[in-house]
C-alpha cells in the first residue's frame, strides 16, 4: 500500500478540508481505502485524486451530490454529459426566476402603486359551455399547459376571438393539481357552472396577479363568505393580442356561498 495517504496529505493534494473529506465519505460519494477500525483514522489512494479532483470541480459547479454520485459510477462520458445537461436546465431555470423577480421588484420600484388592491365586485354570472383541457399541473408549468392547451382548443373553436379561460382548484397546493384550460363555445363539450361569483379584474403581467388573488381573499374575510368550487380566470386581453404585458387583463372570479352562522 506505498501509494495510501492520510487524510492530512489527501486533503492538502485535493485542496479539500478534512471535514468535507469527511462529509463526502458519509455521505458514500468518497470513500477512503482504508478507515483504521481503532482510531477511525482514513487513508486514501493516489488513484483516487482524480476523483477528488472531479467531485471538486462539480461542486463547485453546484450539481447535485446525486449526480456527482452517478457520474462517479457511471465513469462513462455520455452519463456525464446528461448529468451535465440536466443540471444545466436546471440553473437555466433558477436565472429565469431570478430574472422574473428582478423584473418585478424593478416595477414596483417604479409604480409602487402596481401593489394596490384591486376592486372586487360580486356578480352573478350565467352557465356557459366549453370546450376544455385538464391536467395535472405545477404552478411554475401553468404559462407553458395554458399555451399548448389553447393551441389545441382552438382547432376545436373557428371563431379567433373566443373567451379563453382556465380552472383551477379553491385550495392551493404545491404539488401539480389539476388545471383545465378552457375556450368557451356555444357547442362545447362541457358545462361551466353559473352563481354567485366574487370578481377581481386585475390589469398587469401574469406573474403579479397574486396582488389579484390577495384582494379577492381580503373582501372573502370580511364580506362572510366562503369559496364554492373552482377558482376561474378569464383572459380578457393577454398575449396575441399586441399590448405590453402592463396592459394585459384578467378577471378573477371565485365562486362564493355565505358562510353559515
Amino acid at each position: 500500500m506505498n501509494d495510501l495517504l492520510p487524510i492530512s496529505a489527501f486533503s492538502r493534494a485535493t485542496l479539500l478540508s478534512a471535514n468535507t473529506l469527511r462529509a463526502y465519505h458519509e455521505s458514500g460519494l468518497l470513500e477512503p481505502a482504508v478507515v483504521d477500525p481503532r482510531t477511525g483514522y482514513r487513508g486514501y489512494r493516489a488513484v483516487q485524486l482524480g476523483d477528488a479532483a472531479l467531485i471538486k470541480q462539480l461542486r463547485a459547479l453546484d450539481v447535485p451530490l446525486a449526480g456527482i454520485r452517478e457520474v462517479l459510477a457511471a465513469r462513462d462520458p455520455a452519463v456525464t454529459r446528461r448529468v451535465l445537461a440536466a443540471h444545466r436546465e436546471r440553473i437555466v431555470a433558477q436565472r429565469q426566476r431570478l430574472e422574473t423577480i428582478l423584473d418585478v421588484t424593478d416595477e414596483l420600484l417604479a409604480e409602487p402603486s402596481a401593489a394596490t388592491p384591486a376592486a372586487v365586485s360580486e356578480r352573478t354570472l350565467p352557465a356557459v359551455r366549453a370546450f376544455t383541457l385538464t391536467a395535472e399541473v405545477r404552478e411554475d408549468d401553468f404559462a407553458s399547459f395554458l399555451d399548448e392547451a389553447y393551441a389545441r382548443l382552438r382547432a376545436r373553436v373557428p371563431a379567433t376571438s373566443a373567451r379563453l379561460g382556465a380552472l383551477f382548484p379553491a385550495e392551493f397546493h404545491d404539488e401539480p393539481m389539476p388545471a383545465t384550460a378552457f375556450v368557451v363555445a356555444e357547442h362545447g363539450d362541457e358545462v361551466l357552472a353559473g352563481g354567485r361569483f366574487a370578481v377581481a379584474e386585475f390589469v398587469g403581467p401574469y406573474h403579479s396577479m397574486a396582488a389579484g388573488y390577495r384582494a379577492l381573499g381580503a373582501w372573502l374575510a370580511g364580506g362572510g363568505f366562503g369559496l364554492a368550487g373552482r377558482v376561474r380566470e378569464y383572459y380578457l386581453v393577454g398575449p396575441g393580442d399586441g399590448v405590453p404585458e402592463d396592459d394585459f387583463r384578467t378577471e378573477i372570479c371565485w365562486p362564493v356561498q355565505p358562510l353559515e352562522d
